[in-house]
């Protein structure tokens, strides 16, 4: 009788196995659906040599909790790109967490956890984790923190960067998780890509100080003559001058929180008793720059 009671119980454990991990594949494809039923639904095409293929792929691993899919279309440079995984805890519940990026929506994250964002971050986690730069109030544009979602193992890598000039973040005070596209001041912050490439750094960094009255004729008709230039070559919307130069003032403001980093990568551990993730290594100081290499060099530009 006891090797029955412990045949069935051994049965009954495996079968518990084999729903649950029915069960998170069922949740790891539900969270990467959107991107693989983008690409999924453009169907196949044929190339130079006759061979039909598909726009996108699509690899998992259920037993190490890890799903990633990636498609493009109708260019290569355009597409998506999505990872998710599932962190156990203590008690045998999955945290399933997310990681996705729309190239040409500008629309980059992570989202569709099934837990609150905040609850899953270190305790008190936020952009003061990677400075000591006091803000002091909220600031219009963000920073965008990267998952690099692990297929082996808990441990994960996050990294900082510039949010796209042009993207809508969904911020705690200068750091987001998720943003998407805003493009009507595209062409206002193209416009300082194009005015970055032809001034020098000082000129840049009088403007950007608020200053620009204090710039001799010269330098401001410089300036003026760059914004008509772009105007006449961009076929989006237009550029309006007085825009520009309040917007160099606030990238200013992202500039000198960049600079005051003092790591922009970190190993987060993942801790099963709070079922949260804690910080476990930081990376190394970004190199200085000047605001000029920042602007042509370091953001990225929402397309």
């Amino acid at each position: 009788m006891r090797k029955k009671c412990t045949f069935l119980l051994l049965l009954g454990l495996g079968m518990t196995t084999i729903v649950n991990a029915q069960t998170m594949k069922e949740n790891l494809f539900n969270m990467v659906s959107r991107c693989y039923n983008a690409w999924k639904s453009i169907g196949t095409d044929v190339n130079e040599y006759g061979q039909e293929f598909e726009y996108g792929v699509i690899e998992y691993d259920i037993p190490n909790g890890y799903v990633w899919t990636s498609g493009s279309w109708p260019t290569p440079e355009c597409g998506c790109e999505a990872k998710a995984a599932a962190f156990k805890d203590a008690n045998g519940q999955y945290t399933y967490i997310k990681y996705e990026e729309f190239y040409c929506a500008a629309d980059y994250g992570m989202s569709d956890s099934n837990r609150n964002i905040l609850d899953i971050m270190p305790e008190g986690f936020g952009l003061k984790s990677f400075t000591d730069y006091h803000l002091e109030k909220p600031i219009d544009f963000s920073f965008l923190l990267k998952f690099i979602i692990p297929q082996v193992g808990t441990d994960m890598n996050v990294k900082l960067s510039v949010l796209p000039l042009g993207s809508v973040p969904n911020d705690v005070n200068g750091l987001t998780f998720k943003s998407t596209a805003d493009m009507k001041n595209w062409s206002t912050l193209h416009c300082i890509k194009y005015i970055a490439k032809e001034v020098d750094n000082n000129t840049l960094l009088w403007a950007a100080e608020g200053k620009f009255d204090e710039l001799s004729a010269e330098q401001q008709e410089k300036f003026q003559k760059i914004v008509s230039s772009y105007n006449s070559h961009n076929n989006g919307g237009e550029a309006v001058y007085s825009d520009v130069l309040l917007c160099i003032i606030d990238v200013k403001r992202i500039y000198d929180i960049y600079q005051s980093l003092n790591c922009v990568e970190m190993t987060l551990k993942w801790n099963k008793q709070t079922a949260r993730f804690e910080i476990k290594s930081k990376g190394p100081k970004v190199p200085a720059c000047s605001f000029k290499e920042f602007l042509t060099n370091v953001v990225e530009y929402a397309d």
